[in-house]
């Protein structure tokens, strides 16, 4: 039999004898019910989850999406990455199996969220230039993400790898759990540094990630690392706060002691300080309770601070020790411009 199919009208011609052309009726009439019984079974489905599920439903290069298709040939798969939605079209049961592959490939067999707690531990988990995270996902084959401004950690992958990862993550922030410290508000200023400088220098030399959470009067400096490198974080932080400076290599420190004179040595809102420091190129730290200033840097820009200082502390100490012996002398009876009863003197 010969077949002509007209597309402008679907209309099939079947020409030859009469037995092949009945023979190609009821096979085209096989084909058609066959067709038609697969429409009433088939059917769609269509989810919408973002962008980035979609990539991962696709994979690297199509990978996954190949990889779906060719397990149910019968069905249609199409991500449309831009909507971020997936449709799939086929028999209704296959359809069902075909979703929850993709659905694996988007978020894993299983999800999880381990709360973290800190801005610390986030930072603990991604690690330096993100190298953490990436070598927990490669090692696990658990998917890892924190949605940005959270400290919540949220995991999918198989249960094996969700089960790997989370105890990689738990032993990782047991080994790192830190020290916690109280400080007055008015110290958070010594423990950053000027531009956040010396809070970034004790991270980068002991490898700790630190926290400064202020309250009304007391701030919490969260610092999560290992024990030791806690430990020589917590003496740093110490060191700042009790305003020493780390000598670098060619510097020398010296303490002088101030007394009453403190006040006119740091100047009107610490104008003497900032011109101590801009003019010899040293670092002056004056202690208002301790009544002493401690100045570091270059010998002879700290020789020549120290004489400067004590050149504005002399007068006012000297001042002071004067009138200590005048009011002693006073108390003993030995002042000069006390008038003896018995003296019979003509006086002036």
């Amino acid at each position: 039999a010969r077949f002509n199919l007209d597309r402008s009208t679907n209309m099939l011609t079947i020409s030859g004898t009469e037995d092949s052309v009945q023979m190609g009726l009821a096979e085209a009439r096989s084909i058609l019910a066959g067709e038609a019984e697969r429409k009433a079974n088939e059917v769609e489905e269509r989810v919408t989850w973002g962008s980035d599920a979609i990539k991962a439903v696709i994979g690297r290069g199509g990978t996954n999406i190949r990889a779906a298709q060719d397990a149910f040939p019968d069905v249609r798969i199409d991500a449309d990455v831009e909507a971020g939605t997936l449709v799939i079209v086929g028999p209704a049961d296959v359809v069902s199996t075909a979703l929850t592959m993709c659905h694996n490939a988007a978020f894993g067999e299983v999800q999880d969220v381990i709360e973290l707690g800190s801005r610390n531990a986030v930072n603990l988990v991604y690690g330096p230039n993100f190298q953490t995270i990436r070598s927990l996902q490669d090692s696990t084959g658990c998917k890892l993400d924190i949605t940005r401004g959270s400290t919540s950690l949220k995991l999918a992958g198989s249960t094996e790898a969700v089960a790997e990862a989370t105890a990689q993550i738990r032993a990782l922030l047991a080994a790192n759990r830190g020290i916690e410290m109280t400080i007055e508000n008015s110290k958070v200023g010594a423990v950053y540094g000027k531009g956040g400088e010396t809070l970034r220098s004790i991270q980068d030399k002991t490898g700790t990630q630190i926290d400064v959470t202020r309250g009304p009067t007391h701030a919490s400096v969260s610092v999560m690392g290992t024990a030791d490198a806690s430990a020589r974080a917590r003496n740093m932080l110490q060191r700042a706060i009790d305003g020493e400076v780390e000598l670098q290599p060619g510097e020398v420190a010296e303490e002088i002691e101030l007394g009453s004179a403190t006040a006119a040595v740091i100047g009107r809102g610490g104008s003497n300080v900032a011109e101590l420091e801009k003019k010899h190129g040293v670092k002056v730290n004056v202690r208002s309770e301790f009544q002493k200033a401690r100045v570091v840097g270059k010998p002879d820009g700290v020789a020549a601070a120290a004489k400067e200082i004590s050149a504005i502390a002399k007068p006012i100490l000297e001042a002071e020790a004067a009138q200590k012996k005048a009011d002693e002398a006073l108390e003993s009876g030995e002042s000069a411009w006390q008038v003896d009863a018995n003296d019979d003197s003509e006086g002036w």
